[in-house]
């Protein structure tokens, strides 16, 4: 008890210190917690089994809505990877007889999840739209990787999914090679990203500022054209609205 009296100085200080380091700790604890919480979790998994009818499913897992952007693909082909993309961003468009509520891109909720498509239409489309060799053979490995935005200053977030291609004769299965998918979140990674998601618009704007005979499209659109065209949807609206009434 002398022993405190004599050096209650040096106990105070300890105690502010071991406080300090407890309040540290606690508050460290909290923010982890925290960017838990609002870290972004995409899910991709195959549904309907592997063979070639199955599908590929996206589920939001995290604690903020995203908005679903594009879906690419990495084919690897007797060896060598092929950058691709399997979705209806960037002005490839797939699906373009489907409502826009059949589309891969949109918004996605929290717990909510989307129906990607048939595997094999996927890889059909990635096959498609890949600069491939004209002796190419064996389709070894499909990657698909989804893009998405969170509400939290458009960060792009990413998840991945490898699936190993086995042929048996005219069949084909998808296995994957994780039970998870792997998300990406560094910066390195979420930079690579954005830049792909780049070139695709760029890769669009080209292909349409093309037009048949080679030339480049001009800018702007008649006004006329503009003009008869909303009177043609006017008359359409009169034609359909007797036989809605009808109905």
């Amino acid at each position: 008890m002398e022993w405190l009296v004599d050096h209650n100085q040096v106990v105070s200080i300890a105690v502010q210190i071991v406080t300090a380091l407890v309040w540290i700790i606690y508050l460290q604890l909290l923010l982890q917690n925290f960017r838990r919480e609002r870290r972004s979790k995409l899910l991709l998994t195959r549904v309907a089994g592997g063979h070639e009818r199955g599908h590929l499913m996206l589920g939001n897992m995290g604690a903020e809505p995203i908005f679903v952007k594009a879906l690419l693909a990495d084919l690897v082909i007797d060896g060598k990877t092929y950058h691709s993309i399997a979705s209806d961003s960037g002005g490839f468009a797939p699906f373009a007889e489907s409502s826009p509520n059949e589309s891969i891109k949109g918004p996605l909720k929290t717990a909510e999840y989307r129906d990607l498509g048939r595997i094999s239409d996927l890889v059909d489309v990635a096959l498609e739209f890949s600069d491939l060799p004209e002796d190419a053979k064996r389709v070894e490995t499909v990657v698909f990787t989804v893009l998405a935005e969170g509400s939290r200053d458009n960060i792009l977030t990413a998840g991945r999914l490898c699936l190993d291609v086995y042929h048996a004769g005219e069949h084909q299965r998808f296995l994957p090679q994780t039970s998870s998918t792997v998300q990406l979140r560094s910066f390195r990674k979420r930079r690579e990203l954005a830049s792909r998601l780049k070139e695709m618009l760029e890769h669009e704007a080209r292909a349409f500022l093309t037009s048949e005979d080679g030339q480049r499209r001009e800018r702007g659109a008649e006004l006329q054209q503009l003009r008869h065209r909303q009177r043609q949807s006017e008359k359409d609206r009169q034609t359909d609205a007797p036989h809605e009434a009808a109905g």
